[in-house]
């Protein structure tokens, strides 16, 4: 009873219109059309602004996607950042859609990117959207085996084949070609018998190279008579396929008979497939034969991005010397009528983000301007290099000692840290001592934005500047007006 008496004290006080009691006061007044219009308003504007938005990030999503598909179909490669940037609208969507692209953007599309980074990310995606509901068929399997292919990473094709079964997976016929690409074994061969997997050209090629790496190289040479015995004709991949084999193995005369078989099967070889050999002879050591490889080169169509995908990967996988002979046949670069500084600017620009030696890159800084290919390689790596933050303050030597100049704004990157700290001896001992050794004095916006708002006051300010920068108090700069208000207010 005493329970009920509580409930109605609590409906009689009640707010609300809808619990009156008769004969009862009500604690509020009741709510106006007014108040009840202005809360129906209110919400409306909610739900539209909300829909703005889920519309604006959905135009957001449709535009990478289509200048991630314009940009394989241009130039062979996407960007980490744009990539990163679709996976991550998944994840906040929550849709597990576009799976597939997703898998096979982390091999040779990234070819800025270090192949374990790729292969973690690769991982990540496969793992993150599998959370979201993704459901992986044969195609996202053969997807992720071609990524651990094409980014080199050691796994084993039977563990990889079981998983496929315990997920009710059933491999196809390509899904075995790239099991024996990673490792030639019985089981494998069995178990393509088994399923009754047929020998297509793409088995064969992995036959070539299995047999290769575990150093039978004639084994290797005698599939392309086993190929034509069991009625399937070696074509320019199963060339290209030797070709990587002899070149691991450093053998020119058999890559010369090798082309020479090629082009009398009239399996012409393109620029493309040259290239893959150039960049197997890089990863093998055997760079002396790769300025053989680089005189077959035609120069057809589309030469310029394909072989500006081999730079990039070539400068990622430490080989810059190759990827620098590479750039120097681009015809663009040997063309009066272009402009010379654009295909050299990728080069040099990656070579500062993969941290390539300092000396390296002021050789090839000083050749292409020597060469005439670039008109600005020393003032364009410098702003790379402070872009990155990398190799800043030398390159800032190196040109200084290349009779170039260097200017306060380019020790804004610099600054900009220490700034953001606080940090007085970090402003003092990289930044002002630097530029004092280099005879470079700190503007007026250099001072008012990035060096005097880290000091106590403006006193303390001068006293270091006069110590450390030798700029006198009595300085005309320091005399303008402008500039004190302007101290003032960063201070």
């Amino acid at each position: 009873m005493a329970a009920l008496l509580r409930s109605a004290r609590l409906l009689k006080f009640s707010p609300s219109g809808l619990l009156q009691i008769p004969g009862s006061r009500r604690s509020g007044a009741p709510l106006s059309p007014v108040c009840v219009r202005s809360y129906a308003v209110a919400t409306e504007q909610k739900d539209e602004i909300g829909l703005a938005v889920r519309s604006k990030q959905a135009q957001q999503f449709d535009w990478a996607l289509t200048k991630l598909d314009s940009s394989v179909r241009r130039t062979g490669r996407i960007t980490k950042t744009l990539l990163m940037r679709i996976f991550h609208d998944i994840c906040r969507t929550g849709s597990s859609n576009h799976a597939l692209l997703l898998l096979r953007s982390c091999g040779s599309l990234l070819p800025e990117v270090p192949m374990e980074e790729r292969n973690d990310l690769a991982q990540r995606v496969w793992n993150k959207l599998q959370e979201l509901g993704a459901q992986y068929d044969v195609s996202h399997y053969n997807a992720l085996l071609k990524v651990y292919l094409q980014n080199e990473f050691k796994f084993s094709p039977t563990d990889f084949l079981a998983k496929m079964e315990a997920a009710n997976v059933q491999p196809n016929r390509v899904s075995a070609p790239f099991c024996l690409l990673a490792f030639i074994d019985s089981t494998i061969l069995g178990f393509m018998k088994s399923k009754d997997l047929p020998i297509t050209e793409a088995v064969f090629s992995s036959l070539i190279t299995g047999h290769s790496r575990a150093g039978d190289i004639e084994s290797a040479a005698n599939i392309l008579s086993v190929m034509r015995g069991a009625g399937v004709e070696p074509s320019p991949d199963t060339y290209v396929t030797l070709l990587n084999a002899y070149g691991e193995k450093g053998d020119l005369e058999s890559m010369k008979k090798t082309l020479e078989a090629a082009e009398s099967a009239d399996c012409s070889l393109m620029d493309r497939d040259i290239m893959q050999v150039i960049l197997t002879l890089a990863k093998a050591g055997q760079q002396q034969h790769i300025p053989e490889m680089i005189e077959r080169l035609r120069h057809e169509r589309g030469y310029i991005p394909d072989a500006m995908n081999l730079c990039l990967s070539l400068i990622t996988q430490g080989h810059e010397d190759t990827a620098f002979s590479l750039l120097k046949t681009f015809p663009t670069l040997q063309s009066e009528t272009n402009d010379s500084s654009i295909l050299g600017n990728f080069f040099l620009r990656h070579c500062v983000n993969m941290d390539t030696a300092l000396e390296k890159v002021v050789r090839y800084c000083k050749e292409l301007q020597e060469l005439n290919l670039h008109t600005s390689s020393f003032t364009f790596t410098l702003s790379c290099a402070l872009e990155a933050q990398k190799l800043g303050k030398s390159l800032m030597k190196t040109v200084k000692e290349q009779n170039l100049p260097v200017r306060p704004h380019y020790f804004w990157p610099l600054l900009t840290q220490p700034l953001k700290e606080n940090n007085v001896a970090g402003i003092v001992d990289i930044c002002l001592k630097c530029m004092t050794r280099l005879g470079v004095s700190p503007d007026l916006e250099t001072l008012a934005t990035y060096i005097l708002p880290v000091f106590p006051s403006l006193e303390a300010a001068l006293k270091t500047l006069q110590v450390i920068a030798k700029v006198s108090i009595r300085s005309p700069m320091l005399a303008e007006r402008p500039f004190k208000g302007l101290v003032c207010v960063n201070l």
